[in-house]
């Protein structure tokens, strides 16, 4: 209320409608109160006299006003210690529309009480207010218009309530509409001061403020009427089959049935269940404008329940605040009733539910070993779990669960995992059956064995056909076919032969021809894809040229580190293939030595890895180099005679390394006796560099006077020393021996004429005699590797 005011007690008797009535005096004029509190300011003596009279009319009698006499006392500038005004408008010098704050700091509003002073009226100077409780009915009375009533609809209640909790007090604007909504919400607008304002009837000072909190609250009354309370919190719980199910009716519902949004929840869950969005048992949210669901699932036969809180929503009850007033000169006066601003309440609901769990066992299965030689035994690794292993009924005892692993194979290729086993019917081999009390891990017997190569898996099933009594609480359980964990592998070995060769490809060049024939793989082999975890076919097998030096010794590993010559790669698949010598090409230059061909395959998920032996003889090859004839000769010709000079020719045919030489020695023997190549008597150096053609040694000269048999032994090396081709001690095209002179005929001799002719007869005699000791022979021979 406004300062500057007293009150002038009258004390009528009462009526059905005033206990009194007070005449307050301002210098401006006088007012009339109802006894609640300053309404009018009354400066018109017109209107002044004519309120005073309709006040008194029924009470007094119009003689006993003319005789009453108005003390005017001192206008009193207060309020109850600790209170003042917030937020709103004042009009005239009293009427404050808004927030009034109490000493303990909460914010109040008038609860449409408008028969009495306020705690915070400038004609107050004590007072006390109780501190705010819910009321279930509440007394309230219109500012002007002589209306009143007592509300106990608790939806009414809630609406006056909503407007409290959700008032925005944050402008003097938006704190007087809040309070006029309140006076709209209690009934008490039409024909009071704030009606007469947004009419613009309202004869008081700044009336005019008070025009658009009027109109505006209108709008925060009608949202009152959809939103405010009581509300309903009440969650629904369904599980439709007995396990999967959701929990509906998530959020508040106000008393006009429409959804309040944005306020904070939380769903909890008790007994064998959990939500399915995250696993646990709890889940908050935030509500929408219309009901909210999540979905659950039970883990165990059992009672579940749920509880639904939704927190900080705007209180469904009037929380009011009463209390007395006083001044100088009336004390213990009722003060208007206060309804408390921004209490909130929580509130909760429930649901429950038995849910029917048949046990769900998970059986898991891994091979023993992901690879396995044909003729092995196939064992499986099985693990048995469940999220909640049941007891048998009225026992501690877990229920039995009886699994069977079926086994199949064996398969060319692996498949995609599949849940329909048709096409692997054909291929079973056998079952493992385990039984599991509880949670734990067993290895199959290994009684199915691999009967080849392939692939083979296994295949877990729970039945309920071999459960026997405990059939009614074990669900099936079938994992797919041809998973990759439940899958082994008995590889194929491949087998790789071939025969190696040297071939002529002219012009002074050769190759090594190689015939490989590859056996043992897969008939498709080359085919398979992969998929996952299973690698794609090899589709190559390489075949590398290696040279191993003469000196060099052959033995398995032999080619490890060095650089291949030439690599050529042939199908991996059953089949003869042939290299041909242009692409396995002899390097001359290289010398004598062996060429190695050595076979690598890589594998894959359906075959082994494999390289063949450096010691295989078929993939071995010794180069054949050019030939080399020799031909020893006497310098003169005809008879080798004591002191002659000897010399020997060295032919080269075909090719030969680079940097290659021959070296000639000479030996010799007694005449007539064997062949004795022991110690050289002479040498000679042929540095041909392998190139063809034909070399002669420097001469040799005979020792004179000494009959004696004289032998060359021919060696060609290449440039490290290494034999190309050597000649035999005693070989006949190169041997000379030496010989006696022709006996001289005497002078005067005569022959008998017999028509002969002697001097030819002598000379085919001589002749004779010389080819029978001293011929040259020529001779042809392929040099030695």
């Amino acid at each position: 209320m406004g300062t500057g005011w007293a009150f002038l007690p009258i004390v009528p008797p009462c009526s059905s409608l005033y206990c009194h009535v007070q005449v307050a005096y301002h210098p401006s004029g006088f007012a009339t109160t109802d006894g609640l509190g300053l309404l009018h300011t009354l400066t018109d003596p017109k209107e002044r006299n004519s309120i005073l009279l309709r006040k008194l009319k029924g009470i007094v009698s119009i003689a006993s006003i003319s005789l009453l006499t108005l003390s005017v006392l001192p206008a009193a500038n207060a309020a109850a210690p600790g209170w003042k005004s917030g937020a709103g408008y004042f009009t005239g010098s009293s009427l404050h529309t808004g927030v009034e704050v109490g000493p303990e700091g909460n914010s109040y509003m008038c609860a449409a009480d408008g028969g009495t002073a306020s705690v915070t009226s400038n004609s107050v100077t004590q007072g006390h207010m109780n501190p705010a409780a819910p009321v279930n009915s509440l007394d309230v009375r219109s500012l002007g218009g002589n209306r009143s009533a007592t509300i106990s609809d608790a939806t009414q209640l809630g609406q006056m309530a909503y407007i409290a909790s959700t008032a925005d007090i944050s402008t003097d604007e938006s704190a007087a509409t809040a309070q006029i909504a309140i006076i709209r919400a209690a009934g008490m607008y039409e024909g009071s001061v704030y009606e007469q304002a947004e009419h613009g009837t309202y004869a008081s000072t700044n009336a005019d403020k008070l025009k658009s909190p009027a109109k505006n609250s209108a709008e925060l009354a009608s949202r009152a009427e959809q939103y405010g309370g009581p509300y309903t919190v009440q969650p629904t719980l369904d599980l439709p089959d007995g396990v999967t199910g959701s929990i509906g009716n998530i959020g508040a519902k106000s008393a006009a049935g429409n959804w309040l949004s944005g306020y904070t929840y939380t769903l909890e869950i008790t007994g064998p269940a959990v939500f399915d969005s995250t696993g646990g048992t709890t889940v908050t949210g935030t509500t929408s404008g219309s009901a909210k669901s999540e979905s659950i699932r039970a883990t165990a036969s059992g009672e579940v329940a749920v509880e639904l809180t939704v927190k900080d929503l705007p209180t469904s009850q009037a929380w009011i605040s009463t209390g007395v007033i006083g001044n100088a000169t009336t004390q213990n006066q009722r003060a208007q009733n206060f309804i408390i601003l921004n209490k909130k309440e929580s509130l909760n609901g429930k649901a429950s539910v038995r849910s029917t769990v048949e046990f769900s066992p998970q059986i898991a299965t891994t091979v023993k070993s992901a690879k396995i030689n044909k003729g092995d035994a196939l064992v499986d690794t099985v693990t048995a779990s469940a999220d909640n292993w049941m007891n048998v009924p009225g026992t501690d005892t877990p229920v039995p669960v009886i699994a069977t692993v079926d086994v199949y194979g064996p398969f060319a290729s692996p498949t995609a995992p599949t849940t329909d086993g048709t096409a692997f019917a054909s291929k079973k081999l056998g079952s493992y059956q385990l039984a599991f009390n509880g949670p734990g891990t067993q290895d199959t017997e290994g009684s199915i064995h691999a009967p080849e190569e392939g692939f083979y898996f296994f295949q877990a099933h729970v039945d309920k056909a071999a459960q026997g009594e405990h059939a009614a609480y074990i669900n099936e359980y079938a994992s797919e076919f041809f998973e990759l964990s439940e899958t082994t592998v008995a590889p194929w070995t491949p087998n790789i032969t071939s025969k190696a060769t040297q071939e002529d490809l002219g012009n002074g060049k050769a190759g090594i021809k190689d015939v490989i024939t590859v056996t043992g793989m897969p008939e498709d082999h080359t085919s398979f894809a992969g998929i996952e975890g299973w690698k794609a076919d090899a589709q190559a097998i390489s075949h590398s040229l290696y040279f191993v030096p003469k000196h060099t010794e052959l033995k398995e590993g032999v080619t490890e580190g060095l650089t291949p010559l030439a690599t050529v790669e042939t199908p991996a698949k059953n089949g003869e293939y042939t290299i041909s010598a242009t692409d396995f090409q002899i390097d001359w230059d290289l010398g004598v030595g062996t060429y190695v061909v050595v076979s690598t395959y890589a594998g894959d998920s359906r075959t082994v890895a494999i390289t063949t032996s450096d010691m295989d003889k078929d993939e071995q090859v010794s180069p054949t180099f050019g030939t080399v004839t020799t031909k020893a000769f006497s310098e003169k010709g005809g008879t080798l005679q004591p002191g002659d000079k000897i010399a020997d020719t060295v032919t080269l045919t075909g090719s030969f390394p680079q940097g290659s030489y021959t070296e000639v020695q000479l030996y010799t023997w007694a005449k007539d006796s064997a062949p004795t190549c022991d110690t050289p008597v002479w040498t000679s150096r042929l540095d041909h560099d392998g190139v063809a053609g034909e070399y002669k040694t420097e001469l040799y000269t005979t020792p004179s006077g000494k009959q004696a048999t004289y032998g060359y032994v021919e060696t060609t090396y290449d440039r490290n020393g290494n034999v190309i081709s050597q000649g035999t001690c005693g070989e006949a095209e190169e041997t000379l021996t030496t010989s006696q002179a022709a006996p001289a005929l005497p002078k005067t001799a005569r022959l008998p004429k017999t028509g002969a002719n002697v001097t030819g007869i002598a000379a085919v005699a001589v002749t004779l005699v010389l080819l029978g000791s001293a011929g040259v022979v020529l001779r042809r021979r392929s040099a030695k590797a």
